[in-house]
C-alpha cells in the first residue's frame, strides 16, 4: 500500500459526511422550544465514521507519522486504527480527547538528527476537553515532536503529544458547537459555546457538561440549577421515541421549585439543537418527575435582542423600519441638540446615553441626567438592569457603571490594564464584555465575565480575559450579534472590513465597506448596519454589503 491510501480514503470520507451534513441541515432548530427534527431520528444522529487506514508494511518514519494524523479523524473503538501507529506501551498512554488542534492542513515534516521527527502544523484554534474553542494567535507555526521506534522491524510512535489534528473542513464535518445554557442574574439564560463530535453519545455528553456547572471562566458569573454532586445514574441519556431519558440521583429532588424550573429552561435549551431529541422525560432514581404549571411560570427567560437600526438623520433621531426613516418619540429633549458623537439606547430603547464633548449624558422620558464628564470615554453602554457603563480609553482598567440616579459603582477590569480599548462592549445580556485593541498585527477581541450580586449589581469582571479574535488591520468598532457573537470593523486603506467571531466559535470573513467608520449589531447577521464616512448606511445582503439610506450623521447601538 502507498503513502496515499490512508488520504484518499479520508477525503472520499469526508465528501460523504459533507453531503450528509448539508442534507441535515433543514432539520436543525436554532431558537425556541424543542422541535421534532428528521421523520428518522435514529438515522439522522449516526455517528459520523470514517474508514482510517491503519500502517503499511515497510512506512517511513514520516508515513507513519502522517498515517496517525489522518487516522485520529476516525474515533471508532476508542481511536483504534490510530492507536496502530503507536508503540504498545504509548497506546495505552495517548489521550485523543485532551483537546483538538485544527489547522489549515498544511504539515511539513522534519526529519531531526536524534531520530525523531517535528510536524510544524499552521494552528487556527483549540478546544480543550471540555470543548471550548479559542483561537490561536497567527503568525508562528506550532511545532509538534514525535519520537519513534522500531518494533518488529516496523517504526512506530514512542512518544507524541496528545489529542487530534484535524484540518477545518474535517473539524467542521464531524465536530459542531452547540449552546449549554446556564443562569444569570436576574434568571437570565445565557449560553456557552462547547463543540461536541458529532455521535450518538450527544445527549449524554450535553447533559454531563450541564451538570459541570459553567466553565472556568464563568463560574463567577453563571450558575446552574442543578443541586451540587447531581450525576447521570447509568452514566447515559438514551433516546426513546424522540424522546430523551434523563435519569439524574436523588440529588436533584433537593432543588427548590424555582432551581428545578432553571434545570428545567436549561435541559429544554441545551437540548433543542441535538437533531434526535424532540423533547425529554426527567427522572430522580428512575421515579419520573412531573412538570409543575406553577414553577414554569416563574422559569427563566431568554433575551429577546431583536432590534431595528437607530440613526440620526440632521435633526431628527428614530429607527428604520422596513427601509424608512421613523422617528422615535419618548425623549425629554432633541438628542441632536447635544451634537453627539455616539448615542446607545437602552433595550428597551426608552433611554438614550449620549456622548459628546462634555461627556456623557442619559436622556429619557423623565428628562436628563449627566453620568461622566471625564476626557477621553469610549461610546457608552446600557445593560438590562438599567446601568449606564464607561470606560476611558486612558485608564480602562477601572470602569464605571452608573444608576439613573448617578449612583456611581467602579467595576474592576484588571485585564485591560496597559491596554488602550478602541470599543468596549457589553454583551446583550450583560455578563460578558469585549474590548476590541489594537496589537502588533491589527487587532484582537478579548472577553471577559461579568461578575454581580444576586441583584444584577456589578461587583466586576473576571480577572482575566480571552482573546477571542485576531484580524488584521487597524480597529475601528465592534458590537455583539446576539449572545455569543460579535462583529469587527478594522481599516486597511481605505475599505473597512467586517469580520464575525464570537465566544468560543470559528471567525469569518463578511466583506468590506468603503470608508467604514461605524457598525452596529443586533441578534443575526442581517440585523449588522455600516455607516460609511460619507454617511451612507450599508445593510448586509449575501456575502457583501448593500447601501441602503444616506444622508446618516450617526449610527447607534443597543445595549
Amino acid at each position: 500500500m502507498n503513502g496515499r491510501a490512508p488520504a484518499r480514503a479520508i477525503a472520499l470520507a469526508i465528501l460523504a459526511i459533507a453531503s450528509l451534513v448539508l442534507t441535515a441541515c433543514n432539520t436543525i432548530p436554532t431558537s425556541g422550544p424543542v422541535q421534532v427534527g428528521a421523520e428518522d431520528l435514529e438515522q439522522a444522529e449516526q455517528p459520523v465514521q470514517f474508514n482510517a487506514a491503519g500502517p503499511a508494511e515497510g512506512s517511513s518514519q514520516e508515513d507513519v507519522v502522517r498515517g496517525f494524523v489522518l487516522a485520529a479523524v476516525s474515533s471508532a473503538e476508542d481511536y483504534a486504527t490510530a492507536r496502530e501507529f503507536l508503540s504498545p506501551d504509548y497506546a495505552k498512554q495517548w489521550d485523543p480527547s485532551s483537546n483538538v488542534l485544527v489547522d489549515d492542513g498544511s504539515r511539513p515534516y522534519t526529519a531531526n538528527d536524534d531520530g525523531s521527527g517535528t510536524l510544524e502544523v499552521s494552528a487556527l484554534a483549540k478546544v480543550d476537553a471540555e470543548g471550548f474553542m479559542l483561537p490561536v494567535e497567527p503568525g508562528a507555526n506550532t511545532e509538534l515532536r514525535f519520537e519513534l521506534e522500531r518494533i518488529g522491524g516496523e517504526w512506530r510512535i514512542s512518544s507524541a503529544p496528545n489529542g487530534i489534528i484535524l484540518d477545518t473542513t474535517t473539524f467542521t464535518a464531524i465536530w459542531a458547537p452547540h449552546q449549554l445554557y446556564f443562569v444569570g442574574p436576574g434568571e437570565i439564560m445565557v449560553p456557552e459555546t462547547r463543540w461536541f463530535m458529532t455521535r450518538a453519545a450527544l445527549p449524554t455528553e450535553i447533559v454531563s457538561a450541564l451538570l459541570e456547572g459553567p466553565g472556568e471562566r464563568m463560574s463567577g458569573v453563571l450558575h446552574s440549577g442543578f443541586p451540587t454532586g447531581t450525576t447521570l445514574v447509568t452514566n447515559s441519556v438514551p433516546i426513546e421515541n424522540g424522546r430523551a431519558q434523563i435519569d439524574l440521583s436523588g440529588n436533584l429532588l433537593e432543588a427548590s421549585p424555582m432551581a428545578m424550573a432553571e434545570v428545567r429552561q436549561q435541559l429544554r435549551l441545551s437540548l433543542q439543537t441535538v437533531q434526535s431529541v424532540n423533547g425529554y422525560d426527567l427522572s430522580a432514581e428512575g421515579t419520573q418527575i412531573r412538570s409543575e404549571a406553577r414553577s414554569d411560570a416563574v422559569a427563566p427567560r431568554l433575551l429577546n435582542d431583536v432590534t431595528d437600526p437607530a440613526v440620526l438623520v440632521g435633526e431628527q433621531f428614530g429607527t428604520i423600519v422596513a427601509g424608512q426613516f421613523v422617528e422615535m418619540p419618548g425623549f425629554a429633549t432633541s438628542l441632536s441638540e447635544y451634537d453627539p458623537s455616539a448615542i446607545t439606547l437602552n433595550p428597551e430603547s426608552t433611554a438614550a446615553a449620549i456622548r459628546n464633548a462634555r461627556g456623557i449624558t442619559r436622556v429619557d422620558a423623565l428628562g436628563v441626567v449627566p453620568i461622566d464628564e471625564r476626557a477621553g470615554l469610549l461610546a457608552p453602554m446600557f445593560d438590562i438592569f438599567d446601568y449606564v457603563w464607561t470606560v476611558q480609553a486612558t485608564a480602562p482598567q477601572t470602569l464605571r457603571a452608573v444608576t439613573r440616579d448617578g449612583a456611581v459603582t467602579e467595576v474592576a477590569a484588571p485585564w485591560l490594564a496597559g491596554r488602550t480599548p478602541v470599543a468596549v462592549r457589553l454583551s446583550p445580556d450583560g455578563m460578558r464584555i469585549a474590548a476590541l485593541v489594537r496589537d502588533e498585527q491589527g487587532s484582537q477581541v478579548l472577553v471577559a465575565g461579568v461578575e454581580r450580586d444576586a441583584d444584577g449589581v456589578p461587583v466586576r469582571t473576571t480577572d482575566e480575559a480571552d482573546v477571542q479574535l485576531w484580524t488584521t488591520g487597524d480597529p475601528v468598532d465592534l458590537d455583539w450579534v446576539g449572545q455569543t457573537r460579535f462583529a469587527v470593523l478594522s481599516k486597511a486603506d481605505s475599505t473597512s472590513r467586517v469580520t464575525i467571531g464570537g465566544v468560543g466559535l470559528i471567525s469569518s470573513e463578511q466583506g468590506g465597506v468603503q470608508g467604514g467608520v461605524q457598525l452596529a449589531g443586533g441578534s443575526a447577521r442581517s440585523q449588522l448596519r455600516v455607516l460609511s464616512s460619507k454617511g451612507d448606511l450599508y445593510s448586509s445582503q449575501g456575502s457583501g454589503w448593500q447601501r441602503a439610506l444616506t444622508g446618516i450623521e450617526l449610527l447607534a447601538k443597543h445595549g
